[in-house]
């Protein structure tokens, strides 16, 4: 026995425990459905209250008639014989109908409405002092009272006797479900014991996992830039290393202009270094997940116009307008989101002619904020867009310029990380327009 238990599955008492749980569980489930179903069944305490209001309603039209006949001009007999049709109405519909045929009344409700139908052009000729119209439509209704009346009658007696069967039913009904509830109460104690040694077995196996996976995390961060490093950065080293090898040699010989230009050169390569540097360990912190990201409540429209300002004094010509609210109040990482905006505006300025304009537009869509760039350069072809976001993707017409297509990618990882977004639209030759959301802050959204 001892050997059997150290050697069982390791899952066969949970899913006893689970098995036993369920059984218990649809049993009491399948009583409470069949004293649901005897309850709904029961149409008699129901049909007594139909029955009741039909009684009161001929009695009303009756009342009704005999006013109208005294001379009341606020006497409604027609309204009295809708009220009373809508009841019987009641009693002819479902289960109502079923009822009656068992109790053999409904033919007397047939008769009913073949009454109510005669009464009703009696009702047209009602006069003051007509008399005879209103013993006609007495002489109709009495029959259906004395109907009514015996029906009621013959309801209470049935109920009185069908009330005392399912109280037994019921009651032993009741008490096996309380039994079962007992049953799941016991089967719910057990799981509830699995699932804390489970819980404890889970906690340490993440802590581990954690640990590995920060392990990890780290090594691909490591040879992550390690590869960048030696795919991308060999271009910009060559050309550093070209020039100052020609300045070295020919230095002397060279005019100012000819030393300008490769000074020039250089300075391009060591720009384009840093920003490889600074793409490189973007990338390379979100993948290893090493990204923090700090929301807090900041005006969109200020760190826009920051932006804009710094793209604009790096170019010297005065290409960039913003419009928009005065404010725009976000929730989002001020630094990421200097860097998005920082990139999409400089990709809108690199890809236009320096004749064109970009505008930057803010506006609030909903519970977001949204930032356009719009630029009129050489745009994106249809089939590139799909793919724009993807790491070192450059669109077919970009590849002469400088880049190695991880600025949209990390700039659309840091929008979704702060639960916004970067979406495109383009078309060759017209421009591109690229627009970021960010949520609202919570007392700026829109209800």
């Amino acid at each position: 026995m001892r050997f059997w238990l150290r050697r069982r599955p390791p899952y066969l008492l949970p899913m006893v425990a689970v098995v036993t749980f369920a059984a218990f569980l649809g049993f009491s489930l399948f009583r409470l459905f069949q004293v649901e179903q005897d309850m709904r069944s029961n149409v008699s305490e129901n049909m007594l209250w139909v029955i009741t209001q039909a009684q009161v309603a001929s009695h009303r039209l009756d009342e009704e008639v005999h006013r109208r006949v005294l001379g009341d001009e606020q006497a409604r007999p027609g309204l009295r014989h809708d009220v009373l049709t809508s009841r019987l109405v009641l009693l002819d519909e479902g289960p109502q109908r079923r009822y009656l045929a068992e109790l053999g009344f409904a033919a007397a409700v047939d008769e009913a409405f073949d009454r109510l139908e005669a009464i009703e052009p009696l009702l047209q000729d009602l006069e003051p002092g007509r008399h005879e119209a209103a013993d006609a439509i007495y002489t109709l209704l009495k029959p259906m009272m004395m109907s009514l009346n015996r029906l009621a009658n013959e309801v209470m007696i049935e109920e009185w006797e069908n009330t005392g069967e399912r109280l037994d039913e019921h009651r032993s009904n009741l008490l096996q479900v309380i039994a079962s509830v007992v049953g799941i109460l016991l089967s719910g104690l057990l799981l509830a014991i699995l699932l804390i040694g489970a819980l404890r077995q889970r906690m340490a196996a993440e802590r581990l996992e954690r640990s590995l996976t920060q392990e990890r995390q780290r090594s691909d961060f490591y040879r992550s830039f390690a590869a960048m490093v030696s795919h991308q950065f060999r271009t910009p080293l060559a050309v550093i290393d070209a020039s100052l090898q020609r300045l070295i040699r020919r230095g002397e010989r060279m005019s100012p202009q000819e030393r300008q230009a490769r000074y020039g050169r250089v300075r391009d390569a060591v720009g384009q270094m840093t920003r490889l540097v600074d793409s490189s360990l973007t990338t390379a912190r979100l993948d290893g997940g090493q990204v923090t990201v700090t929301p807090a409540r900041h005006d969109l429209r200020e760190i826009a116009q920051q932006v804009c300002r710094l793209q604009q004094e790096a170019t010297d010509i005065p290409r960039i307008s913003l419009t928009g609210p005065p404010r725009l109040p976000v929730r989002c990482d001020r630094s990421l989101a200097e860097q998005i905006l920082a990139n999409l505006i400089a990709n809108a300025l690199k890809y236009s002619s320096e004749e064109s304009s970009v505008e930057v537009y803010l506006a609030r869509r909903g519970d977001h904020a949204e930032c356009r760039i719009v630029d009129h350069g050489i745009g994106i072809a249809k089939q590139d867009l799909p793919h724009l976001f993807e790491r070192y993707f450059r669109a077919r017409n970009a590849t002469s310029s400088q880049g190695i297509g991880l600025g949209l990618h990390i700039a659309r990882q840091l929008a979704r990380l702060q639960h916004g977004d970067i979406t495109v639209t383009s078309k060759i030759n017209a421009g591109t327009t690229m627009t970021l959301t960010l949520p609202l802050s919570d007392r700026e959204a829109t209800p």
